[in-house]
């Protein structure tokens, strides 16, 4: 049997060693906990190590020798050489393969969180992870190129999304309004979600944006008769808030989004930031791209065939895989990939 070790930079405390991997996804059904699971319907064994053991090389280490791991996964710019140290140094068990999961572009996150000398820090770091990896998985065409730019070929795995399935009776929340936008996820800064926010101040009462994840303090200001904060919400609320929108929002400039794929399962319009996000959509065509967030949405509001037409070209021209189709493409790259190639 194939034993798959996730190695995170998670300090939630949601998750730990002893966690099973439905128990993962049952709480967290996308991204790792639906790779993680669908990998086990495949045949792997597999582990999650959060940041409380991948930040300690010692702990690390005793947890490689006791898993005896194939596939060593890395998620998160801070503790991703952790394994190739691990596996030169203090590991005995070393006939694994460390494979980084790309998503954000790490320096970046950190210059808005941190300032510019730790994000400095991290765009080093992000090249040197990419870099010595024995395998590097992306999310991103634009983290492609830059993995190109660096001679590294990434392989490009999309996120998925099942067929959504929920229970309208269940849910009490209700959308009011002529129009209604719906915006789902977290609301850090560096995701832009403030641009879209300040936006509803310029449209009607009647247009209304809803947005459900984890807030941050700075977006409380935004709070209006048409920007409306639902807060975490159950998955199966989150669903039929998005089931009752005209429209669904991204606002960070990513072409790699979780939500962008639950979206288009959706059939609804996509309203999203006009930047790197062209490499992922065809501006116009099957989403609507922007850096006037007023202007789009009067014309969305106001134009009904349009709305209806980037749906409809959204889910003809992106293809969209269950999770179980995901993690047979990881599944299959795996199953090529040297175990234990380097030393460093």
């Amino acid at each position: 049997m194939n034993r798959f070790l996730i190695v995170t930079s998670d300090r939630s405390g949601r998750f730990d060693e002893t966690t099973p991997a439905d128990a993962m996804f049952a709480a967290s059904p996308f991204s790792l906990g639906a790779i993680r699971y669908n990998l086990e319907k495949l045949g792997w064994e597999t582990c999650y190590a959060p940041q409380r053991t991948s930040l300690h090389p010692w702990r690390l280490a005793r947890l490689i020798d006791r898993f005896r791991p194939d596939i060593v996964y890395t998620y998160g710019g801070t503790v991703a050489l952790h394994p190739l140290f691990c596996r030169r140094w203090l590991c005995r068990h070393k006939a694994f393969a460390v494979v980084h999961g790309w998503d954000d572009v790490y320096g970046e996150v950190w210059d808005d969180l941190f300032g510019r000398v730790p994000g400095a820090f991290m765009h080093w770091m992000e090249r040197q992870i990419v870099r010595r990896s024995d395998g590097v998985v992306t999310l991103s065409r634009y983290n492609q190129q830059r993995g190109r730019a660096w001679g590294v070929e990434s392989v490009y795995i999309p996120n998925g999304a099942d067929i959504p399935v929920y229970d309208p009776a269940a849910c009490a929340i209700r959308l009011e309004g002529r129009f209604k936008l719906v915006y789902t996820g977290a609301m850090e800064r560096w995701k832009r979600t403030p641009d879209v926010c300040g936006a509803m101040r310029r449209l009607p009462a009647d247009i209304k944006l809803y947005l459900t994840g984890h807030g941050s303090e700075h977006m409380r200001q935004y709070a209006s008769e048409n920007c409306i904060f639902l807060g975490f919400v159950p998955k199966n609320d989150q669903l039929c808030v998005m089931a009752q929108a005209d429209v669904l929002v991204v606002t960070a400039d990513q072409d790699c989004n979780a939500k962008l794929q639950e979206y288009i399962r959706f059939n609804k319009p996509i309203l999203g930031y006009d930047g790197r996000m062209n490499l992922f959509f065809a501006n116009g065509r099957n989403a609507l791209l922007t850096r006037d967030y007023p202007a789009a949405i009067r014309r969305l509001a106001g134009d009904p065939v349009l709305c209806r037409t980037l749906a409809a070209n959204a889910a003809r021209d992106i293809p969209v895989h269950t999770w179980l189709e995901i993690a047979q493409q990881f599944h299959d790259y795996f199953a090529w990939l040297p175990r234990g190639r380097r030393s460093t």
